[in-house]
């Protein structure tokens, strides 16, 4: 594992020296060098290339981490999800969708490498946490954190948390919970049990705001929760190339005190699963 942790991050890195990288261009090494396995850590695609965000911040959020080489605790990590960064676009056209921010802490459950959290700074919230429960991925998140609130001192500060999605306490007051499909529906589900608690402990609203909801069954099951958004969204155009596709999902769910308005477009919208990992939403 130690192993392919260090391929994975020095074969890129020196990929791109100005002479080994000229070299890898060529036509007649480039078609025999991507028949071989691996060959994406020297022309990355997708996930795998550096996406404009980081290179706009100045962060490391980009890339894809397999769950199996992510050091934390056995029982939990059975659960987890290879970790790839969300989209900002549409995570930004998904915040937008929401009533005013002042009052809500953004907390994402499972935030990686912390790229949605700085998405979240951009907008007004009181308070920002991610949660994250491998810690060399948390470390890589504050450390982006840090270059946030060393660039931007007027945004809310970024907290990031080593822990358990499933046992998080989940702050006071008002909330949007952010999942990037982080992890499988047992997991889930024990949000959902969290958030019905926070919500009958004391008067708050809670928006559930989840990317790509695998497990979107298990916030539509629940009696104290509605949908109030359901839309494939796209990528901005600068993002394209740099994800899956050129749109990704996004359910939103609230309960609590603010009951937004819903319609049955929206409830009827259909969450349909593929290979179970991909989501589209069909209208």
């Amino acid at each position: 594992m130690v192993l392919k942790t260090i391929a994975k991050r020095f074969i890129p890195a020196i990929s791109r020296l100005p002479v080994i990288s000229t070299i890898l261009q060529l036509p007649s090494v480039r078609g025999k060098i991507e028949k071989i396995p691996g060959s994406h850590l020297l022309y990355p695609t997708g996930w795998h290339r550096i996406h404009p965000f980081d290179l706009c911040y100045g962060t490391d959020t980009s890339g894809v981490t397999s769950a199996e080489d992510l050091p934390a605790h056995e029982a939990a990590r059975a659960y987890a999800i290879d970790y790839a960064g969300s989209q900002p676009s549409v995570l930004r056209l998904a915040l937008a969708e929401l009533p005013p921010l002042d009052t809500y802490t953004f907390v994402d459950l499972g935030c990686g490498k912390g790229r949605p959290p700085i998405v979240a700074s951009e907008f007004s919230f009181r308070d920002i946490v991610g949660v994250e429960l491998s810690p060399p991925l948390a470390g890589i998140a504050r450390r982006n954190a840090a270059i946030i609130a060393q660039n931007f001192p007027h945004r809310t500060p970024i907290r990031i948390v080593v822990g358990d999605a499933s046992t998080f306490p989940l702050p006071a007051g008002d909330l949007v919970i952010f999942l990037y499909n982080p992890f499988g529906a047992e997991i889930v589900a024990k949000v959902v049990t969290a958030v019905e608690a926070a919500i009958a402990a004391a008067p708050r609203s809670i928006y559930i705001v989840y990317y790509n909801p695998v497990a979107g069954h298990c916030f539509d099951r629940s009696p104290l929760l509605h949908r109030c958004f359901a839309r494939m969204l796209p990528y901005g155009a600068d993002e394209l190339g740099y994800g899956p596709d050129e749109d990704d999902p996004v359910v939103i769910w609230q309960g609590g005190t603010d009951r937004s308005a819903v319609t049955s477009a929206v409830n009827d919208a259909k969450i349909l699963v593929s290979g179970g990992m991909r989501v589209m939403i069909e209208n």
